[in-house]
């Protein structure tokens, strides 16, 4: 077994890239897209990540910021639930079509530009606590300044590098299949759902274009969500006497289910166009496996 860690087998990868942008002094930010999935410790990675390459190169600007950031407002959200109330996927933050894409664009085209004329930039962060957990973007005085030029971009989110699939027969095709083999699970979630997500899945494809290296994080059964779940929520009872018994975490991850059993596979899609560090975990969350995908691609490919 490999004993090497996640954090470990990412700086070791992102370390000499790191350099070379510094070294180099080139104007656009190196960007480290991170996907994982929920529980996998992809977020605490991510930041472990930024704060070892911060102790190694002490005058690089390095941010870290996710996907869940950029959630929509809670007025915005309410109106996405209430458009699509007959969608269940949609009832509520998490899944394609709940983030304020716009926005994220804006941002990333600014830091790309690392135009010192144009700082400082704010970047949003999200409340998840807000309205008894639907949650709510933070006041503006909450948000991350960047008041100087950046080096280094980590982005984590959990279906970061998912590709959409091309056209509404494979969805189906591919959905009804999974509908047989989890039976009476997912009733709720007809076909023009998953269409919807699908649709809404392409519209992020321009954010997984714009990563100079991916680290996957992955698990050989994306139903290690569930007790990974489990264990975080157990891990919050015990820290603030309340949270969800075991029944309710299986019935709030089932929303997000559909989106690991249509597109984790997809992962290989961005994998074939961009470097690669895929970090393969096992339920525990240890590293068993490492696999440097795409890494030889030429920067004008």
């Amino acid at each position: 077994m490999n004993k090497s860690t996640v954090v470990e087998s990412a700086i070791e990868l992102i370390s000499p890239l790191l350099d070379n942008q510094i070294k180099g002094g080139t104007q656009k930010p190196l960007v480290v897209g991170i996907e994982g999935p929920q529980g996998s410790g992809k977020t605490t990675a991510a930041s472990k990540i930024k704060e070892s390459l911060e102790n190694t190169f002490p005058n690089a600007n390095i941010i870290q910021f996710s996907m869940d950031d950029f959630y929509l407002t809670y007025e915005q959200q309410l109106e996405v639930s209430k458009q699509n109330n007959d969608n269940p996927l949609l009832q509520g933050r998490g899944l394609p079509g709940t983030h304020d894409l716009l926005l994220l664009s804006n941002i990333f085209n600014q830091l790309l530009a690392n135009d010192e004329s144009k700082l400082p930039i704010s970047i949003p962060c999200y409340d998840k606590s807000a309205y008894n957990g639907k949650g709510d973007r933070s006041n503006i005085d909450k948000w991350t300044i960047v008041d100087k030029k950046v080096d280094l971009i980590i982005f984590e989110g959990w279906f970061n590098g998912y590709c959409s699939i091309n056209n509404n027969k494979e969805v189906l095709v591919k959905w009804n299949l999974i509908k047989q083999i989890y039976l009476g699970r997912f009733d709720n979630v007809k076909d023009d759902h998953t269409i919807q997500i699908n649709d809404n899945l392409k519209q992020y494809e321009i954010i997984w274009q714009l990563f100079d290296l991916f680290v996957c994080i992955k698990t050989d059964d994306i139903n290690n969500v569930y007790k990974w779940r489990i264990q975080q929520e157990h891990e919050l009872i015990k820290l603030k006497g309340m949270g969800m018994n075991d029944n309710e975490v299986e019935k709030f991850v089932d929303r997000y289910m559909p989106v690991y059993y249509l597109y984790y596979d997809t992962l290989t899609n961005i994998q074939s166009n961009i470097k690669t560090l895929e970090l393969n975990i096992d339920i525990a969350r240890n590293l068993i496996n490492v696999n440097y995908l795409t890494l030889y691609k030429s920067s004008s490919d």
